[in-house]
């Protein structure tokens, strides 16, 4: 399968710290002990360790030694196995706008094509600490787009949902961006001028689409960061009656977990937007099959995506992908038992897993 969302993963041996896959990103000593006192009981870690186990022929409580021993004696070989093992054929990697990619450096690790999506919420973050202009910000955006297409960009991504949220004001000008700015400067910048960073979607949007280049957009669930009420894909409904948010190709990852079935409304109502499932086959495991079929009960095939959204670790992107493939397995059986024949799901497959993937981000 084309892995359609990843974060980077280390490029030499890191241990397997399972509590460490989490949603829950405190701090403080108290949180850590917190993620070390809850790990024991969460499903989608033992899930993960059980099937490692099974992966590399050990006992459970065995798992992580193994991985390790393994991982530390040669750390690519590792990584291309799990990949291999996920049948992972290329991936589209989340890399900030503000930082050099490196694509190249995990393509040649990974030993497959890494694509690169340029992430544009680092830069406005970065601007709007420097003191810049609403001008300047959302000029900067723009050209920094444009640049990221000549370095073979395939996508744009943003994650506003963790900003200022979905509620996009797609009326904002230039004036008012600069009046947020000013009136905010003591705001966490994260948190900082919302009629700025409206103005900065909507106009990215309009760049995408010039660009030919499709727009993923964060929703539904993420960590503990996120304000989940301001993730809701259906918040996105008047940026997507715009002119620009009507032209370009919009992505919504991670299945709007926990409202998949808003985003797939959307993907099949709306001519431009494709959902997307990642993220929830890492953390919610054992409803993968549920979900996948929900998808495909009301958005068409063709407007489906697949991803991981692996991040720390290798074993995130593996387990990520591997779940998808055995979700596909249960949901193709149950489509099958509700009269769908097997040209049909053989053709579903191929489109999920791969072919919607190369038609999207215009893949070679």
């Amino acid at each position: 399968m084309i892995d359609d969302h990843t974060h980077q993963f280390p490029l030499e041996f890191a241990p397997l710290v399972l509590e460490g896959i989490t949603l829950d990103l405190g701090q403080d000593e108290a949180a850590a002990e917190r993620r070390r006192g809850l790990a024991a009981g969460r499903l989608y870690l033992h899930l993960m360790q059980s099937r490692l186990a099974e992966f590399l022929g050990v006992e459970i409580e065995e798992a992580v030694a193994a991985r390790d021993q393994r991982a530390g004696s040669h750390w690519t070989a590792w990584v291309r196995a799990l990949l291999d093992d996920a049948d992972v054929t290329g991936m589209v990697m989340d890399e900030p706008m503000n930082e050099p990619y490196r694509t190249d450096v995990y393509a040649a690790a990974a030993g497959r094509p890494v694509w690169s999506m340029a992430r544009i919420d680092p830069l406005v973050d970065d601007l709007l600490a420097a003191g810049a202009s609403a001008a300047e910000v959302v000029g900067s955006v723009e050209q920094a787009m444009s640049d990221a297409v000549a370095q073979g960009c395939v996508a744009f991504k943003t994650a506003i949902a963790y900003r200022t949220g979905l509620a996009i004001e797609p009326d904002v000008d230039v004036a008012a961006a600069q009046r947020a700015i000013d009136g905010e400067r003591e705001v966490p910048v994260r948190r900082r001028a919302k009629p700025l960073r409206d103005l900065v979607i909507r106009t990215a949007l309009g760049r995408a689409a010039d660009l030919h280049r499709p727009f993923q957009f964060h929703t539904g669930f993420g960590d503990s960061d996120i304000r989940l009420a301001e993730s809701d894909p259906l918040l996105l409904e008047e940026l997507l009656r715009t002119p620009e948010g009507a032209a370009a190709r919009v992505v919504l990852i991670h299945g709007s977990f926990p409202w998949h079935q808003k985003a797939a409304y959307l993907a099949s109502v709306k001519p431009n937007v494709w959902v997307e499932l990642s993220l929830s086959n890492l953390f919610v495991p054992v409803g993968t099959a549920d979900r996948l079929v929900e998808l495909l009960d009301l958005a068409p095939r063709d407007r489906i995506l697949l991803g991981s959204d692996g991040h720390g670790v290798p074993e995130t992107h593996w387990f990520g992908c591997r779940v998808l493939a055995d979700a596909w397995e249960d949901a193709a059986r149950r489509m099958a038992d509700a009269g769908a024949r097997q040209n049909w799901l053989d053709d579903t497959r191929d489109a999920l897993f791969e072919d919607n993937a190369r038609a999207v981000y215009a893949l070679a």
